[in-house]
């Protein structure tokens, strides 16, 4: 009996140091998942050299482009139903895409399955997913709503998204600021958005990787008038949201 192809693929944006340093571990992360899962390495025009991958497809950028339009890039090349955004410092926890796929498929409406994340340095749970949004995930439309106004849910290493309905809606916007929060508000109005607890997924955040605590008001003015945009623009959206 042949056995079916992996329903999953794992893009991965890379330049520069840290994140070259630190990619062969990333790979080697979804590599212990299960070896035949499709991995693209984006060199989003990196000064540094990346080292030899054994089957990984390797996209390079002719010039460095922001980080939504390099996992678009990669985006534009998975084949599979199911993707993951990993980025290259952090680690996915063994078992992880296993267990993604099962919980995105108990239910054909859910567009998002997100799972919590452990602090590199700490082992400490992350504070993402926040404790209030799952509850507030069992309400959809509430959810979504809420979604809009303040970023609920991750949508990079811990969660799994369909290929599809992330094209759709028009993929990571060309950004290096919440470029993720413009990708998650539309596929919040496409279906349920399923949080676990569980971890999946060691988030190693670097010196050189600003937290999100430290971006200016004018920088999330920004990030929120792209949601918006892409919330008027998206016909999944119901125009009384």
């Amino acid at each position: 009996m042949t056995r079916p192809g992996p329903r999953v693929s794992v893009v991965i944006p890379v330049w520069d140091s840290p994140y070259v340093d630190t990619l062969p571990d990333a790979v080697e992360s979804v590599r212990r998942q299960d070896p035949d899962v499709p991995v693209v390495v984006v060199d989003n025009a990196s000064t540094q050299p990346l080292p030899h991958l054994d089957r990984v497809t390797v996209l390079r950028t002719a010039t460095r482009v922001s980080e939504g339009s390099a996992r678009n890039l990669g985006l534009d090349h998975v084949e599979t139903e199911y993707v993951v955004f990993l980025d290259a410092d952090d680690l996915l926890i063994d078992g992880s895409l296993a267990y993604l796929e099962r919980e995105i498929e108990r239910d054909p409406e859910t567009a998002v399955c997100a799972t919590s994340m452990i602090e590199g340095r700490t082992d400490e749970r992350h504070r993402a997913p926040r404790r209030l949004a799952y509850p507030l995930s069992r309400l959809r439309r509430c959810f979504a709503l809420a979604n809009a106004v303040w970023s609920l849910y991750p949508s990079q290493g811990s969660a799994i998204l369909r290929t599809a309905q992330v094209r759709a809606a028009g993929g990571y916007a060309n950004s290096d600021v919440s470029e993720d929060w413009a990708l998650r508000g539309p596929l919040a109005f496409r279906g349920r958005i399923a949080l676990r607890d569980r971890p999946a997924l060691v988030y190693r955040r670097h010196l050189s990787r600003r937290p999100p605590e430290a971006r200016s008001s004018g920088e999330l003015a920004g990030a929120a008038r792209r949601v918006l945009d892409r919330l008027r623009a998206d016909p999944a959206v119901p125009r009384w949201a």
